[in-house]
């Protein structure tokens, strides 16, 4: 980015033909790859390929050499192609500015506070926002110091953080909690100051450990989305253990409004879409101006989540715009009935959906992962729902698996999810 280059931090999880179609849809000329990579790039043509580890192929030290440098990249430039996590349709680019860039390290740098020797363990894919902005992108603006690891494993986080104590941690709910429950987990939090996590809310047990068991961190819960650089809302750590479920409130440099179908603003709680506007929103999907326009109205972002504003002004996310069931009629948020499920111990992760239904035009179907060493009581678990919910909402459908799919960040992928049940239902 320093040289006026775009970074595209890819996803090595791609196979090779997407990799081709991703170089083609970016016009890519030059890769960076270290030798466990390189091979994922072998049959695109028209790029130059460089190892940054140098032991194989052409070598990115050789342009050390270079005597002279590009002129320093303008602040409305674009540094960063961010693709984002969805699993469906074409690959949807980012374009992120260095003024985004620079904005968002400002709210970190803002979190951390008077660190002065700030450090993070980067456990998120490279591919994320998470790892790369949120913490590679801070630290550079800090002049603190990055560790990554080469996959993400409990153990090595910890080895990782025993040989060298970071200050700043981040990742989803559910992997903070391998960390936090496996043997060495003081090597992880016992130092660190600051534990962002976001994805979703972590559960309120959870929180309460960490603050007994480490009384000097800060929890934040974070809100927000590849096209927005990262950050949109924050929920102090004031707040953690009295309003987990909240996203909190706007970050700094964000405006946000909840809207209706038409565009109008809602009442407080009263969900609409929530759309944000501020520096960091990006300037267009790479090569797409027909979703672009989609997602942008004048200088708003359309998130496509729906949120609630509560008490106090707090901000919750209560579900995705397309998510939305209309069962007979009623119109169900998946979030309503997974917060319900949320509440049985022996749920681990649960996710709703609604299937096509010839009267109803929708059922409702729930698929959920039990915690390890527990078995789900399905009989048991529907008549629980049934003291929680309304009748309309009670799930007409339970699926028990031990390994359904997740998306790239951890959590359960619905579309994925729902997509394998219905090709189950109709046999293929």
């Amino acid at each position: 980015m320093r040289i006026g280059a775009i970074s595209v931090p890819m996803n090595n999880r791609l196979a090779p033909a997407q990799v081709g179609e991703l170089l083609e849809i970016l016009e890519a000329r030059i890769v960076l790859a270290d030798d466990l990579h390189l091979g994922m790039f072998k049959e695109c043509a028209g790029v130059e390929v460089f190892s940054i580890t140098g032991s194989a192929g052409r070598s990115f030290f050789s342009l050390e050499t270079a005597t002279e440098l590009p002129a320093l990249p303008e602040a409305s430039e674009d540094a960063l192609i961010s693709f984002t996590s969805g699993t469906t349709g074409v690959p949807k680019g980012a374009v992120i500015t260095h003024k985004a860039l620079r904005q968002n390290a400002e709210v970190f740098a803002d979190l951390i506070g008077d660190d002065q020797s700030p450090s993070t363990l980067i456990v998120a894919p490279l591919f994320h926002n998470t790892g790369f902005v949120d913490q590679l992108c801070t630290m550079l603006f800090l002049g603190g110091r990055s560790d990554l690891l080469p996959r993400y494993r409990t153990q090595g986080a910890i080895e990782a953080c025993k040989r060298r104590p970071v200050s700043f941690v981040t990742a989803v709910p559910s992997v903070l909690r391998m960390m936090m429950t496996a043997e060495g987990a003081e090597a992880i939090y016992g130092p660190a100051r600051l534990v962002l996590f976001g994805g979703s809310p972590m559960p309120a047990p959870w929180s309460l450990e960490m603050h007994q068991r480490w009384p000097n961190l800060r929890l934040v819960h974070g809100y927000g989305l590849t096209e927005f650089t990262s950050c949109c809302t924050l929920l102090p750590p004031e707040f953690i253990l009295s309003h987990g479920d909240s996203i909190g409130y706007p970050a700094k440099g964000v405006e946000l409004r909840l809207v209706d179908e038409n565009g109008q603003d809602v009442p407080d709680g009263v969900p609409g879409e929530i759309w944000v506007r501020g520096e960091t929103r990006m300037r267009e999907y790479w090569r797409r101006p027909d979703v672009t326009a989609e997602k942008i109205q004048g200088e708003w972002l359309r998130t496509g989540d729906l949120g609630e504003r509560r008490e106090l002004g707090l901000l919750y996310h209560v579900g995705r715009r397309d998510d939305v069931i209309n069962r007979g009629g009623e119109k169900i948020l998946p979030s309503f009935i997974e917060a319900a499920m949320a509440k049985i111990p022996e749920v681990a992760q649960a996710v709703v959906f609604g299937i096509p239904h010839p009267v109803l035009q929708n059922s409702i179907v729930a698929a959920l992962e039990p915690r390890p060493e527990t078995k789900v009581n399905v009989p048991a678990l529907l008549d629980f729902l049934r003291t929680q919910l309304p009748g309309y909402a009670v799930p007409e459908t339970i699926i028990v698996g031990n390994d359904l799919p997740r998306t790239a960040s951890g959590k359960l992928d619905r579309r994925a999810v729902r997509a394998a049940y219905l090709s189950s239902a109709q046999g293929h």
